[in-house]
């Protein structure tokens, strides 16, 4: 089994097969129970498929000024080092997600720091026309 978490939300078991990635979790999560986990994902070219949206909470990137919020997605309670789809499970594993504040020194070298560089930019670009 594999378990499927969002902090403040649900929680759900899926089965684990050998191959497995997280997107593929969350797919059987949103299969299992579609009423209370839905979620949209955005591609970020090398780095895979990262969440922008879960229950109809969407990340916060595109406000003018700080804060930024987005959402984290940790393996075994850790930042993971790779998207969804390149993250491969073990049976056992968990796999959460949790709304955070963007923290330019608490996200240096994580998955957070690269969808906040890649977003911000674009935003300001689309604010000073």
């Amino acid at each position: 089994m594999v378990t499927v978490n969002v902090y403040g939300g649900p929680s759900t078991q899926v089965n684990w097969s050998s191959g497995m990635n997280a997107q593929q979790a969350m797919e059987a999560a949103y299969i299992a129970a579609p009423q209370s986990f839905i979620f949209g994902l955005q591609y970020f070219g090398q780095y895979g498929y990262m969440v922008i949206m879960i229950n109809q909470t969407f990340e916060t990137f595109a406000t003018s000024e700080a804060p930024y919020y987005y959402w984290d997605f940790l393996y075994n309670g850790n930042p993971s080092s790779t998207g969804i789809d390149q993250t491969i499970l073990n049976d056992g594993d968990t796999i959460s997600f949790e709304l955070t504040t963007y923290s330019a020194t608490k996200h240096k070298g994580t998955l957070l720091e690269v969808k906040h560089k890649t977003k911000v930019p674009v935003l300001n670009r689309a604010i000073s026309i």
